[in-house]
Formats: structure tokens, C-alpha cells, sequence
């Protein structure tokens, strides 16, 4: 039998040379193994440091994962397999006849007691614990096997729906395994649950440095398992738009597909919001599933009624467009009986129909309190990348070497750093710095969040140029770019007004965008706009995150104030009044920050900071090239940087504050750079602070990419609005004097 040192070096005799480097960088991670120690290191030296430090059970282990974070899962579970067979304990093997299926037997032979469970296998992937006399094939255990039949269906179909995960869509993107490119995701308990009125982006802003201490992290795979003797059946996820939380649902529906994880499960049920949406005839839930899960590839007639056998997956809350109902009223508890849509989601939820399943449900944070506290049992939250998990995407997506490139630059600026917590802007941020970083030198290279998107827009600009312009037939018959741009922030700004993040033909075709053409709209956009093909013959269309609907919706309202001098913050885009002659961009700036100050959720906030970056001179270079069309004159910024710090000289909300300081930053303006450079001198605290000062000093301290280990508040003069405003910051701090 092969020795643990043998094993290991198989292993990585498989890896070419950039793997191998790869998996040495991960390795140095490890406090007991140095860069140098590394530093042409050969496989078999890899090897030997391995052993020697963490012992052979450990390393294998460490393998593993490695070899699981560099996307080799075939070679970690070969390891793990081989592994397993060197350790494996003698068996003995018996079989025994039932009805309907070959069963074999195997006890390990390690001195169990005779009442011990024995394992039992039929054949077929799902394994089923029995007594040791399990009888002769009783009605219970000729339904079970019936519904192992159901479940070996229904778990190839979804192996097939979400082993693959599409990057791009349908006309110009690749299908990549999830396994290779999955990268775990934190998610943390959450015991407060409900409405969370306050722009997404925002949230993960003002908690990137929160104190991970007080949370707990939880693996989505053990969500439902049992505690100490207590099971979730009811459990809602919340997180921002693109965080990761469908993925993380095809990732735990794969597990069991494949047999990994919470097998004890015996059916799991898919129904995201996105297309029961479409679904306006009556079913019953046997009929729904037959017809929605199972594709009429059988008839299931029955459901088991015991334990957390069952379970219905409700991704997208914040999507639902049909009314849930929660008051008091029949209990509808017949799973054959025809309802609505609606009345089969809320009898689930409320336990009329199978008080036993458990239910999963996804939300962003707004549409949590559709669903009344009282019928969750757990509330968790995805909170995106965490730090380590920001560098460990880079390295999986790139090489060691452009990944350390990207993650200096952006820690440069900090606003591009935390905007990382969203897997969608690690992409992007890949997409958009891994050609431009090549260079030692490139005075391109985007530092603030409206650069780093309108090179995003080029990129995609370029896919759709090599695409459709070679053929001269499809080019005549391509939209412009610029103008699918401008049709496309049309329907984005449309719709960010009325808080949609999905759309349907009429939507579109309501901006001019001829749905038959679709295959043109996505081809261009790529992952910017995405076009589902739903369960019902009726397509759903979005853009892939919520930012770039408020990007394309700034650039929209940007061109239409500069070549058409309009100001959709008016009444009428018409009424222009003559103060507009003068500072049209200006009055634009002003309607715009009073109407994201008045906005109670703060959903116009990312759109402001865009509108603004867009005003930049260096900005509009690349704005030109993206909208040829746009009539450009460089306008002085001045007025609106004066008049965003008046306002945070007024303003009580921290948040808003914080935002506006963000606006700045878009800006290039230096007041918080001034900040910046007294606090480090001590200059600030020997004065008196003014209101946009203690504001200042807040956003400073909040964007400091340290926790703060203490925070001398007696140093500055204060008063007992200081106080207030400095909240965020003593939350954030270990210790306050």
C-alpha cells in the first residue's frame, strides 16, 4: 500500500508548473512554511516540508483543500480516495435477497454492538440506514424504494441543471464546472432579520470592518443539519444583489445531487420566485412539481411526510410579483387539490402543507420582511467575499502573479477594496485590470469606482467589435454599440426610478430595444445584460447586478443633460428654465444629490456617485470613446464640490454623510485627503472640528483598512454631535478612551 509521502507526490507529478506554483503560494499561507523556504521548491521537497510540518493525516488534508482551491478537484478526490483505501478497515460482506432489489451488507468489523445500525445499499447512488432486520419488504419499505427511484430522477436532472455554470450567456459565454471555480462565501447568522431599508452597496461599505468576533460564521451545507437535538426547517438568507446567493444555492443543490451532502434529504424542490412569476394557471403542489421539477419525466404521487425528507428551495424573494398572503384564513393543507401559485408558496411557508419539509428562501435585504418573523426559524447572511476570500478569487480566476498585481492596486483605493466583498465587482475588477496591469506602467489603470466601470463598458465594447464585425452581413445588421448603450441606460434609469431589477418585453420594447434581436443585446452585453429563458414560454430579462443598471442609468441621464440639455430630476424633461443656460451640468448635480438625499432608501446613491465620476476629465476620455455621439465641454466641478460639502455640513444621517464623502471621492476632490494628512501630523486634534470635519474624520477612521485597536476620543474638542457622528467609528473600535 502506497505510503502518505508517495500519495502526496502523485499528486503533485500531476501538476503542470504555473499549478504547482499556485498550489506553493497557498501553502505559504501556512505559518510554519516561509516564502523562502518555497522559493524553487522542487515536488518532492513540497512533499518532505508537508509531512514534516503538519504530520501525514494533516497534510493530506491541506492537500486537498489546496488542490480544491486551484480548481484540481480530480486530483483531490482521487488523493482522497486513495487515501481512504490505505486506512480502510476490513469489512464483511453478506447479501440477502428482498423484493425489487439486490441489497448487500457491509459491517465494518470493529467490535460495534449488535443493535448498531448496518448500512445498507441498493444498487443505485442513495443510500438508505436500516435495522439490522430490516424484514421482508413491508408497504413502508416498498414506498421508500419508490421514492429513491423519484429521487435518483430528479437528482440526475439537477446534476445536469447546475454542474455547469455559465459565464456570460447564452450567444458569447462558456460554461465552466462549478466545482472548479466555486470559491466559498461568508456567511454569518443573522438574529435580526427584516426590512433593511438602505442601499446595498451602502451595507457593504459600512460593514466591511465590522468585528467578525460577534458573528458566526455557518457553511451553507449545514444550515438544516442537526444541532444538539435542534433543526432550522425555516430558514431565510438575505444579501445584496450579486453577492453570491443563487450560486450558493446551485452549489448546495449540486452537493446532493452528487451525494456529498445532506443525504438523509430526499427530495429537494427548486422554485425560484423568477419563474413561478410566470406561472397563472392553477396547480396543485403534486402538480407543480411534476410538471415544473420533474419535467413530466415521471408522475410522483406522494410525498414523504417524516423528518426533513423534503425540501423547496424559494430563491429571490425580492423578485416575487404575485401577492403573499399571511393572515389568518383556511388552512389549505391538500397537496392534490388545485390552488394558485401564491396560496401553495404560503401554505408551505406556514406549515398547513407539509409541516415537516424544509424550506430555504433567499432575499435581498429590502423584500426580508415579506415574510413574517414569526415563520422563519433562522436567519442567515451572505456577506460576499471576506478578505482572504477577495484574494483566493483572484488566484483561482488568474495567475499568482496578476492576482498580486490586481489585489496591490486595488488596495490602493480603498473604495475599489471593499466594493471586492461582491464577487460581480471581483470580475469585473478581473476583467478590467488583468489587461491593463500586464504593463509596469499605465496611466489607464482606473482608481475610482466610475473609471473601473466605464472600462468595463469598453471591454464589452471590444467583445461585440471582434464578434459581429468580421461578418459584414451581421455587422450591417448589429445596432450601433453606443446606441444599445443609450436604449439599454434608458430602460436602466426607467426602472431604477420604479426600484425593478427585472424586466419583460414591454419594458424593453418601451426604450426601443427590439426583443428579436435579443441574441444581438446579449451578445454585446455579455454578463452586462442577461436574457433567462424561464419555465414559462415568457423571457425575463436583468442586468447582472444592480450597479451596472445604476451605471448605464447615469451615462443616460450624463448624455441626455449634455447633448440635450434635459434634467429628468424636473417635472418634465421638457420644463428647462433659464437658470439652466448657464450650469446646466451643475443644476443637474444639485437635483440630483437632493433627490438621493430624499430617497428613504438610499437607492439612488450608486447612480449619484456615477453621475459625478462622469463629470471628470479623465473620465470622459474614455466616455468619449464609449459614446462618440456625446458633446462634451469640460466644466468646472467646483460649484458641486462646494455645494455636496454644504450639504454634509447639514446633514444628520451618517450614512447619507458617508455617501456623500464617497461622491467626493468620485470627485478627486482633496478635502478628505486634507483630513487625512492632519490626522496623521495631530493637527486635528488640536482644534476645533466643524461639522464636515467630524464628518471627515468618521469616513476617514470607517475606510481605515484596519480595525481601529483604540480610538483616544478625548484628544479632540467635541460636542455632543460629534459624539453622535463618531458612533460608527466607536462601534468599529475595540476600545474606546
Amino acid at each position: 500500500m502506497a505510503t502518505v509521502e508517495e500519495l502526496l507526490l502523485k499528486s503533485l507529478e500531476e501538476l503542470v508548473k504555473d499549478d504547482l506554483k499556485k498550489f506553493q503560494w497557498h501553502l505559504k499561507k501556512h505559518k510554519c512554511i516561509s516564502s523562502s523556504e518555497m522559493e524553487d521548491a522542487d515536488r518532492l521537497k513540497t512533499v518532505d516540508k508537508l509531512v514534516t510540518c503538519f504530520g501525514p493525516e494533516e497534510a493530506v488534508k491541506i492537500t486537498v483543500g489546496i488542490l480544491r482551491k486551484i480548481s484540481k478537484n480530480d486530483l483531490a478526490e482521487q488523493l482522497e480516495k486513495e487515501h481512504k483505501q490505505a486506512d480502510k478497515s476490513p469489512v464483511q460482506i453478506s447479501s440477502s435477497a428482498q423484493p425489487g432489489a439486490n441489497v448487500v451488507k457491509m459491517k465494518a468489523e470493529t467490535g460495534a454492538s449488535v443493535n448498531a445500525p448496518v448500512l445498507t445499499f441498493t444498487g443505485t447512488e442513495n443510500f438508505i440506514y436500516s435495522s439490522p432486520d430490516p424484514g421482508n419488504g413491508s408497504a413502508a419499505e416498498d414506498n421508500k424504494a419508490t421514492h429513491n427511484d423519484y429521487t435518483k430522477i430528479l437528482k440526475d436532472k439537477l446534476k445536469q441543471q447546475c454542474e455547469r455554470i455559465l459565464v456570460g450567456n447564452s450567444q458569447t459565454g462558456h460554461n465552466k464546472y462549478l466545482d472548479d471555480i466555486y470559491t466559498d462565501l461568508y456567511v454569518v447568522e443573522n438574529q435580526t432579520g427584516g426590512r433593511t431599508n438602505e442601499h446595498e452597496v451602502r451595507q457593504i461599505e459600512s460593514n466591511h470592518n465590522r468585528l467578525t468576533a460577534k458573528d458566526t460564521p455557518i457553511q451553507c451545507n449545514d444550515m438544516f443539519k442537526d444541532h444538539m437535538g435542534r433543526q432550522n426547517r425555516k430558514v431565510l438568507t438575505v444579501g445584496i444583489a450579486g453577492v453570491g446567493k443563487t450560486v450558493s444555492v446551485n452549489k448546495f443543490i449540486l452537493d446532493w445531487a452528487k451525494g456529498k451532502e445532506n443525504q438523509e434529504t430526499v427530495f429537494i424542490f427548486p422554485l425560484p420566485f423568477r419563474e413561478l412569476n410566470l406561472i397563472k394557471e392553477e396547480y396543485s403542489l403534486m402538480g407543480l412539481l411534476n410538471t415544473y421539477c420533474l419535467s413530466g419525466l415521471t408522475e410522483l404521487t406522494s410525498l414523504p411526510e417524516d423528518g426533513n425528507k423534503v425540501m423547496f428551495i424559494f430563491d429571490g424573494l425580492d423578485e416575487c410579483r404575485f401577492p403573499l398572503s399571511f393572515e389568518e384564513g383556511d388552512s389549505f393543507t391538500d397537496v392534490n387539490k388545485k390552488t394558485t401559485v401564491s396560496k401553495i408558496v404560503t401554505a408551505l411557508i406556514k406549515k398547513h402543507l407539509l409541516p415537516s419539509a424544509l424550506i430555504w428562501i433567499t432575499s435581498r435585504p429590502a423584500a426580508a420582511s415579506l415574510i413574517p418573523r414569526e415563520y422563519i426559524d433562522q436567519v442567515t447572511e451572505v456577506r460576499g467575499f471576506n478578505d482572504e476570500q477577495k484574494e483566493e478569487y483572484f488566484i483561482r480566476n488568474s495567475s499568482p502573479e496578476i492576482a498580486e498585481n490586481i489585489i496591490r492596486h486595488i488596495k490602493k483605493f480603498r473604495s475599489l477594496y471593499i466594493m471586492c466583498h461582491i464577487p460581480v465587482f471581483c470580475w469585473i475588477s478581473l476583467t478590467v485590470l488583468q489587461p491593463l496591469l500586464v504593463q509596469e506602467s499605465n496611466d489607464k489603470t482606473p482608481t475610482t469606482l466610475t473609471g473601473m466601470y466605464i472600462n468595463f463598458l469598453l471591454s464589452q465594447k471590444q467583445q461585440m467589435k471582434i464578434k459581429y464585425c468580421k461578418d459584414p452581413k451581421t455587422k450591417a445588421e448589429v445596432m450601433p454599440f453606443d446606441d444599445i448603450i443609450l436604449k439599454l441606460g434608458k430602460l436602466a434609469f426607467k426602472q431604477l426610478q420604479k426600484g425593478n431589477l427585472i424586466f419583460y418585453k414591454d419594458d424593453l420594447e418601451e426604450c426601443g430595444l427590439n426583443v428579436n434581436e435579443g441574441s444581438v443585446y446579449s451578445g454585446l452585453c455579455t454578463r452586462m445584460f442577461q436574457e433567462e429563458k424561464s419555465i414559462s414560454e415568457r423571457n425575463v430579462y436583468s442586468f447582472i447586478h444592480l450597479s451596472i443598471q445604476e451605471l448605464l442609468a447615469s451615462l443616460y441621464v450624463f448624455f441626455s443633460n449634455k447633448n440635450k440639455k434635459a434634467n429628468p430630476f424636473l417635472k418634465s424633461w421638457k420644463k428647462l428654465t433659464c437658470n439652466l443656460s448657464r450650469k446646466p451640468l451643475f443644476e443637474l448635480h444639485k437635483a440630483a444629490v437632493n433627490e438621493a438625499l430624499q430617497s428613504k432608501n438610499g437607492h439612488l446613491d450608486l447612480f449619484l456617485r456615477f453621475l459625478l465620476g462622469l463629470s471628470l476629465e479623465s473620465n470622459q476620455r474614455d466616455l468619449k470613446e464609449l459614446l462618440p455621439g456625446l458633446k462634451l465641454k469640460t466644466e468646472d466641478t467646483k460649484d458641486t464640490t462646494d455645494y455636496i460639502k454644504k450639504k454634509i455640513e447639514m446633514e444628520q444621517s451618517t450614512e447619507r454623510t458617508i455617501n456623500l464623502f464617497y461622491c467626493l471621492n468620485e470627485l478627486k476632490d482633496d478635502f478628505v485627503e486634507e483630513i487625512e494628512k492632519n490626522l496623521g501630523s495631530g493637527k486635528l486634534s488640536e482644534q476645533n472640528l466643524s461639522s464636515a470635519q467630524w464628518s471627515g474624520l468618521v469616513f476617514v477612521l470607517l475606510m481605515s483598512e484596519e480595525i481601529q485597536e483604540k480610538f483616544e476620543l478625548k484628544k479632540y474638542r467635541r460636542s455632543d454631535e460629534a459624539l453622535m457622528r463618531l458612533l460608527p467609528v466607536i462601534k468599529n473600535t475595540r476600545r474606546a478612551l
